[in-house]
């Protein structure tokens, strides 16, 4: 099975930039929220909408209904309803959270920089991934599962072919899909 990294099209011509989601703790959410509490995320520039954001701090991804509903039937995916604050938007609009984490990346063809033991403003995460510069995932690590954040580098979501296809057959915007 082929795998994916999806990330926010930061080229994405006249696109809106969405700030901090409101009254939580932002860290938190790309793993972990409540489907039945609404979410208030406040846009820091406007522009054109997009099926698929991070806001800017955090990561927190952000999807569309038409997102959304391209992913039914997917699962360890939770939704939870997100209010555009600021925006004359009547478009619906949704927190993505994707709290499966594996230990999957195929070190020997990655190439990567780890935080170290003595880093001076994260010494907390030593051993951990710091960024990628290639990211190449181990399918065989993978469970056959559908989309997943890497352990030790939880800002980053991978999807399988059958999500990106499902995806892109929606004509969802703001999503990229680099080769893990």
């Amino acid at each position: 099975m082929s795998y994916y990294e999806l990330t926010d099209d930061i080229n994405f011509p006249n696109r809106w930039y969405l700030g901090d989601v409101a009254f939580a703790d932002n860290w938190k959410l790309a793993q972990y929220l409540d489907p039945e509490r609404g979410y208030e995320i406040e846009v820091s520039r406007d522009g054109l909408e997009m099926d698929y954001t991070c806001n800017e701090a955090y990561g927190v991804s952000v999807v569309s209904k038409k997102f959304k509903d391209a992913l039914a039937g997917i699962a360890d995916i939770t939704f939870a309803k997100a209010n555009i604050i600021s925006k004359g938007s009547g478009s619906e609009f949704y927190i993505m959270a994707v709290p499966k984490e594996l230990e999957c990346i195929d070190e020997k063809e990655s190439e990567f920089q780890k935080f170290e033991v003595n880093d001076p403003i994260r010494p907390d995460k030593a051993g951990e991934y710091r960024g990628f510069f290639k990211m190449v995932v181990n399918p065989d690590k993978c469970a056959g599962l559908n989309i997943f954040r890497v352990k030790g580098f939880n800002v980053a979501i991978v999807v399988s072919a059958e999500v990106k296809q499902k995806l892109e057959s929606a004509g969802v915007s703001g999503a990229l899909f680099k080769c893990a």
